[in-house]
């Protein structure tokens, strides 16, 4: 099982409150993803009203004065004490709102999650190479479609999911992906309806083009891209036209994934609409990591630069700026519950949420975008300057790993340099 440092605390949260540390479904404890600075990582309401049906009535005075830590004879400051025993540490209490926000200790959630995601990215990788095979497309549906190709992308993506989430889930042996209503009364086991790929300009379903004119059109698309950056000779060198083919589809993979399985997708067939750019920026700040980490190992290599320390002896507290505990909180740290949240597998539910990996992804790289163009990651080769420079080098190399074994686990392979 993954680990999952932010879970665990969740867990701890309602332990501290109403002494249960079950998982209790809701948004009580809410996890934030921005203004972290100002608002917090953790936050629950203060309002008794709001936990009324975990807290004994008797002590609730009526007053709107007074709130949940009132009720349980606690303060701000006994969150704080309590954290101390916790996974990572909370540093600041503060009520903003009717809310208790909660600041965890920055070092040592760095170190805590960095430390996790290395262990959770190698268990993930050994997962994906157990190939499972328990989500099949029912036969009624397979052919050239856009629909079919669909269908296709998302049966890849839910066997990688069962694969890595089997510890928890109940055992299923065969689920099929249709798009047709009546498919259920044909086969034994669970059946996932999934909508059809529509035209956003006629709003019907696509029937012109098939999967491979698609793909082609994304392709011709990308190559008008590259042509207009780099010149004429994308249409011409072998490399290029490769390198074109992988990314028209991964492009096409990645339109088809981001809406909700059994929503209608809607896609953009005119070649002028930049429809593939998404995936293309997602896989233009692989390779972006990717640069950065091969240059280094040159410098080394060359003698501009020492050899990265091991990880145990590098100072993980320099890492101080804003976006990079961004990054470790919702995106190294942040996931474990995202694959988690990706099933649901119940008596009554049957449900596969591969878009949250494509808007994780998404935010990911604009955040790295972001980092980059601000931070400077190779610096000169002084020696003040190198323990910052190796906490970065570290962080980035299990960024880079996460952000490959998403792109994995969407069937998209990753690219080192574009």
């Amino acid at each position: 099982m993954l680990e999952d440092p932010l879970f665990i605390i969740t867990r701890n949260i309602y332990q501290f409150l109403i002494s249960k540390d079950e998982d209790i479904r809701g948004m009580l404890v809410k996890k934030h993803s921005v203004n972290l600075q100002t608002q917090g990582d953790f936050s629950f309401p203060n309002t008794v009203k709001s936990w009324h049906e975990y807290i004994n009535k008797s002590t609730d005075s009526g007053s709107k004065e007074f709130t949940l830590l009132n009720c349980i004879g606690k303060e701000t400051t006994d969150v704080v004490i309590s954290s101390r025993k916790w996974v990572i540490p909370v540093k600041d209490a503060q009520e903003i709102k009717d809310r208790i926000h909660l600041f965890l200790d920055r070092s040592s959630g760095i170190k805590v999650g960095l430390t996790s995601a290395i262990q959770n990215n190698n268990l993930i990788s050994n997962k994906l190479s157990e190939n499972t095979l328990h989500a099949f497309v029912d036969t009624l549906c397979a052919g050239s479609c856009i629909n079919s190709l669909r269908l296709k992308c998302l049966k890849d993506v839910i066997n990688h999911l069962l694969a890595i989430n089997s510890t928890h889930l109940p055992q299923v042996s065969n689920i099929v992906l249709t798009s047709k209503s009546l498919t259920q009364k044909n086969y034994e086991g669970r059946v996932v309806l999934c909508g059809t790929v529509l035209n956003a300009n006629t709003n019907v379903k696509e029937t012109a083009l098939n999967g491979e004119d698609f793909i082609r059109l994304r392709q011709n698309e990308l190559t008008l891209i590259a042509q207009h950056k780099y010149g004429v000779r994308v249409a011409t060198d072998s490399k290029w036209k490769e390198f074109i083919s992988h990314l028209g589809e991964s492009a096409v993979t990645f339109e088809l994934l981001q809406t909700k399985p059994s929503c209608a997708v809607k896609i953009n067939f005119d070649v002028s609409s930049g429809s593939s750019r998404g995936a293309a920026f997602i896989l233009y700040n692989c390779a972006r990591l990717e640069t950065i980490i091969r240059t280094y190992n040159e410098r080394v290599n060359g003698g501009t630069y020492p050899p990265l320390p091991e990880f145990e002896k590098t100072d993980f507290t320099l890492l101080t700026q804003e976006e990079e505990w961004c990054l470790i909180f919702n995106y190294i740290l942040g996931l474990p519950s995202l694959l988690r949240n990706c099933v649901e597998i119940n008596d009554h539910m049957c449900d596969f949420r591969p878009h949250l990996i494509c808007g994780f992804l998404s935010s990911m790289v604009r955040l790295i975008s972001q980092y980059y163009r601000k931070t400077r990651i190779l610096t000169e080769p002084r020696k003040h300057l190198l323990p910052v420079m190796f906490a970065r080098l570290h962080m980035l190399k299990i960024l880079n790993e996460t952000l490959k074994i998403c792109l994995r686990i969407l069937n998209i392979k990753s690219v080192s340099q574009m």
